[in-house]
């Protein structure tokens, strides 16, 4: 990053500090953000990220209140992801809420940015208006969800493939790893798209890779002295997990419609991960890689079990992918199909609309995979 870059980004951060202390929006800070300022306070106070009881005791002791009248859920995501935001705690809750909504939104920015470099000027603007405006991502903003740091990863993938740029490459592969049960997809599909290049290009692009990797793997013990053993543990006690009610996944809809429960979409996941890899295989590594990143975060939403209505966030960026491909009128209204569905679904039929996140992503990767 160049001294001239650098410092538009701390104005840019102070910016947004200044903001979300003097500015006044409609932000609940105890929704889906209180998981993440819960735990930074946490690692504040010397509480290792994953031990809950301590957490909970934590939160019984600032309110007053027994242990037992405290719940708390637990962190579900890897520890350099509370390690990067743990600046929020040094704030009150509903100034950090606020920070958060301006970080991500500013991330989102970033993101469109990154993935229309090359477009038309009128293109990118529309851009800019229409992703925070897809359904999912204009929930997820509101509610302080933790998309948006691998949304920016994937379009930091896209960007440095087009430039090839290693160290973008590193940097983008760090960030889709802050929510591992999507961006995991994506970082394996580029690591191995890197490995095919067999070029020099490829080969530093790995090795910056690996370097991060191991960098965050040491920082990770700085939130949580045994967190290789402790992450696994919060991940198996976290009820949405196990439980699964308000799942929105191609598995569990599959499952539900032939009987079967949670437990037996793990094995309906296995095939649709299958059928994907065998139908790509032929065009794997002569694929864009801007498309590949695409093609694997649609290939996330749709093989995963678990996924919440928020994580179709994610598909923002194949929708930017699709629509950079996209040239004549009737594709241009495929387009515009994909980008409603998801709005007409809530409209019309409130939380049963769900199934209309499933019908757009299915719709992203048929078309995709033919420009691929």
């Amino acid at each position: 990053m160049t001294a001239k870059r650098a410092l538009l980004v701390l104005l840019l951060l102070g910016v947004i500090l200044a903001l979300g202390y003097f500015v006044s929006l409609p932000l609940d800070p105890y929704l889906d953000f209180q998981v993440l300022y819960r735990a930074d306070q946490g690692i504040l106070r010397g509480i290792n990220l994953y031990d809950r009881a301590a957490q909970e005791q934590m939160v019984a002791d600032g309110l007053g209140v027994s242990a037992e009248r405290v719940f708390v859920l637990p962190f579900p995501y890897p520890p350099w992801y509370a390690l990067a935001t743990l600046p929020l705690a040094l704030l009150p809750p509903e100034a950090a809420v606020r920070v958060w909504f301006l970080l991500n939104l500013a991330m989102l920015m970033t993101s469109i940015w990154l993935m229309t470099d090359g477009w038309s000027p009128r293109l990118r603007l529309y851009s800019f208006v229409a992703a925070p405006l897809f359904f999912p991502v204009f929930g997820a903003l509101f509610v302080g969800q933790y998309v948006f740091p691998t949304i920016f990863g994937m379009a930091a993938l896209v960007y440095a493939l087009r430039k090839q740029n290693a160290s973008l490459i590193a940097l983008g592969m760090t960030f889709v790893t802050f929510k591992p049960h999507v961006g995991i997809w994506v970082a394996l599909a580029i690591g191995a798209h890197l490995l095919l290049r067999r070029d020099e290009f490829g080969r530093r692009a790995f090795r910056y890779t690996m370097i991060a990797g191991g960098l965050l793997f040491v920082l990770g013990f700085l939130a949580d002295n045994r967190w290789i053993v402790s992450y696994p543990q919060s991940l198996l006690a976290f009820k949405g997990v196990s439980e699964c009610n308000l799942c929105v996944s191609l598995p569990l809809t599959i499952a539900h419609g032939i009987g079967l429960g949670f437990d037996q979409a793990f094995l309906i996941s296995l095939v649709l991960l299958v059928g994907f890899l065998l139908v790509l295989k032929n065009n794997f590594a002569r694929t864009n890689g801007g498309l590949l990143v695409a093609l694997f975060t649609c290939a996330a939403l749709l093989v995963n079990p678990y996924l919440q209505n928020y994580d179709f966030a994610f598909a923002v960026v194949p929708l930017l992918a699709l629509a950079g491909v996209t040239r004549s009128i009737k594709e241009w209204a495929t387009v515009l199909v994909i980008f409603l569905l998801p709005w007409l679904g809530l409209v019309f039929f409130g939380r049963d609309g769900n199934l209309t996140l499933l019908v757009s992503t299915i719709l992203l990767t048929y078309f995709l995979h033919k420009s691929a």
